[in-house]
């Protein structure tokens, strides 16, 4: 049986976000995180009204079983942005784009980040924030 070498279509890597000059690597999500990883994009896509309606009872149960302190999609670059000190709203930024990211692609979290957080001169006239309101 011939061997074939996948590593060409792998996404080993992770995904790299820079901060202030500060790298945060978070890997690729195992099969148990991917589960709660696509659960986010579900709730995130309710949360942003991209879907309508609730966010349905099995997806929720997935949710449920994620602790506190943990960030599927972050990995292990959510305890260092958390011991970083980085602020709150900053690292839930990040995890919504890690969420994006390994669940639709890199396209589709770029696309979704520019909607969402690149200022306009509404939001920035008015204080809103953007995708507030």
């Amino acid at each position: 049986m011939p061997a074939v070498d996948f590593s060409e279509w792998a996404d080993v890597d992770g995904l790299t976000l820079t901060l202030g000059g500060r790298t945060y690597t978070a890997p690729p999500p195992s099969v148990r995180a991917m589960r709660k990883v696509l659960a986010a994009a579900v709730r995130g896509e309710v949360n942003l009204g991209f879907v309508k309606g609730p966010v349905p009872d099995e997806v929720q149960k997935v949710l449920d079983t994620i602790g506190p302190d943990e960030h599927p999609a972050l990995g292990p670059a959510y305890d260092r942005l958390v011991k970083d000190d980085v602020p709150q709203p900053v690292v839930d930024r990040m995890g919504y784009y890690a969420v994006f990211y390994w669940a639709r692609g890199k396209a589709y979290a770029d696309s979704l980040a520019r909607v969402i957080w690149t200022p306009t001169e509404a939001s920035e006239s008015d204080g809103e924030a953007p995708g507030k309101g």
